[in-house]
This record gives C-alpha cells, sequence and structure tokens, in this order.
C-alpha cells in the first residue's frame, strides 16, 4: 500500500479501511470487539501527567510497564493498563494470538537499574512479516494511529493536569444524579433502533463508525428537544439554544441558565420563562 500523505490517511480512516505504518497494516476495530475496546480504550487515552513523577516523564509505554512492574512488586497483582494497551494493539493489526503468552514470548525488556526495567522492543509478525516496534515508535506513531482509527482523542498533556481532574469530577458529579443500567446490548439496540439497522448488521461497522453515530443521534435528539421547546415560547435560552445545529457540536457545550431537569420540567407544562 506504500507510505500515505496525511490527507490521504485521513481519507483511510474515515472510510474504515486500513492504513500501513512501519511496514504493519493497521485495521479500524470492529464492532464485534466492542466489549473488548471497551475494557481496553482507557489504557490508551491515560493522561500521562496524572501519574506520579517517576512515571510520568517516560514515554508513554515504558510509563505504563514501569507503573504495572511496581504494583506487582508492591502487592502481587498488576493494575492491567500495559496488558489492556497491547491487547488494543493485537486487535488493530487483527493478530489472534494469546495475550500472556505473546506478553511473555514478544515483549523484550532491559534492566536500567538496580530494580528498574524498561520496554526495548515489541515483536510483531503480521503475514510473515517481523517487526521490531520500539516504545518510541509506539508512542510517536501507533498510539495516535490506533486512537484515531477507532474514535478516540488522547489527551493534551500540556494541560493543567489538576484542572483536567476538576473538571472531569465535576462533570460525573452533574452526570450522577440518576443511575443509568448501562449495558452495551442496549446501546447497540438504540443505535440499531434509531440507524434502522438490525443489531447484526452493526456487529460488521467500525467502532469508530458506531460512535460517530451515537453521536448524531444524541445531537440530533438533543437539537430537537430544545428547538421544540424554545419554539413552543415556555422557555427562553439567555445564550441562545445551547444546540443549535443537528449536524455539528456547540463549541462552548454550556446550558445557559437553564439545567435540563428545569427544561423537562417547562416542556411538562411549566410556563415561565429565564
Amino acid at each position: 500500500m506504500g507510505q500515505f500523505s496525511k490527507m490521504d490517511r485521513k481519507s483511510l480512516v474515515r472510510q474504515g479501511k486500513p492504513v500501513e505504518c512501519l511496514g504493519l497494516t493497521f485495521y479500524p476495530i470492529k464492532m464485534y470487539h466492542y466489549d473488548d475496546f471497551l475494557a481496553s480504550k482507557d489504557a490508551l487515552v491515560l493522561r500521562l501527567g496524572t501519574l506520579p513523577v517517576k512515571y510520568a516523564i517516560k514515554d508513554y509505554l515504558n510509563a505504563i510497564f514501569s507503573l504495572e512492574y511496581d504494583a506487582v512488586q508492591g502487592n502481587g497483582v498488576g493494575i492491567g493498563l500495559f496488558n489492556r494497551a497491547i491487547s488494543l494493539l493485537l486487535m488493530s493489526l487483527r493478530i489472534d494470538v494469546n495475550l500472556k503468552e505473546f506478553i511473555g514470548k514478544q515483549v523484550f525488556i532491559r534492566q536500567v537499574g538496580e530494580n528498574d526495567f524498561e520496554i526495548d522492543h515489541i515483536v510483531v509478525i503480521q503475514n510473515n512479516i517481523r517487526v521490531e516496534i520500539t516504545p518510541q515508535d509506539f508512542s510517536s506513531q501507533i498510539r495516535p494511529l490506533i486512537a484515531e482509527q477507532n474514535g478516540l482523542e488522547l489527551p493534551n498533556e500540556s494541560d493543567n493536569a489538576e484542572l483536567v481532574k476538576a473538571q472531569e469530577e465535576l462533570t460525573e458529579l452533574n452526570n450522577s444524579t440518576k443511575r443509568l443500567k448501562q449495558s452495551t446490548t442496549s446501546l447497540i439496540a438504540s443505535v440499531a433502533y434509531n440507524s434502522k439497522v438490525s443489531e447484526r448488521e452493526i456487529d460488521e461497522w467500525t467502532v469508530r463508525e458506531f460512535e460517530n453515530r451515537r453521536s448524531a443521534i444524541e445531537r440530533d435528539k438533543r437539537y430537537t428537544l430544545y428547538s421544540q421547546a424554545e419554539l413552543s415560547g415556555m422557555v427562553s435560552f439567555k445564550n441562545g439554544n445551547p444546540f443549535p445545529s443537528w449536524c455539528y457540536d456547540t463549541i462552548d457545550d454550556t446550558m445557559g441558565t437553564m439545567a435540563l431537569s428545569s427544561l423537562g420540567n417547562a416542556i411538562g407544562g411549566a410556563t415561565q420563562k429565564q
């Protein structure tokens, strides 16, 4: 397939086609691996700035490896971040092997201190082609590619970690008023229903395609809900409709001066305007 320009890569990602990188072919993960993807994606989008300094100063792969190594040495049980990152790598390469055996035989480490070890390289064999992946390769090329192909956004490490954490805690608090019985089965069924396709068909979608469709459905429903509320004359928004488009996300995601619960009350019959 050869080397692709940045524009070519974007087109391939958008079309759900494989992309070559470092002599390997990376595929977008499909929905029949969705549960495994959900269980592993947190490892890929980990913000290194939230880790203790001894890990944060390392490259991504060695940061999570060292964290894992120290956890095992400390209490005999790892936290699984490194395993999940390697699992995503194998899913992206469509290599079906035993994860534990792969890590034991094809991940090579070197000693860099009295009790400190680092990843030297990872050996991957795909279609009889043997490639050695260095931690630098993984950080600079593979991690961003896997994220891009599967609709994930990597953190900006230059952001203030404390402010980011505070924002995440606030978002979690705002979303915790109602408990939801979440399941991938319900999510897939809902997207299938709104897309007028069978759940079996969604198995062949890429994860990126599914997440884009889910976002489009949510965007459309928010736009419809808020537009109808505004047109009814029951409510008004200080800064205008917070969801003015069914096509695009808003840059500012605040709700003006009205909470979503207040909007629900207004639609239910309240006539008070803000």
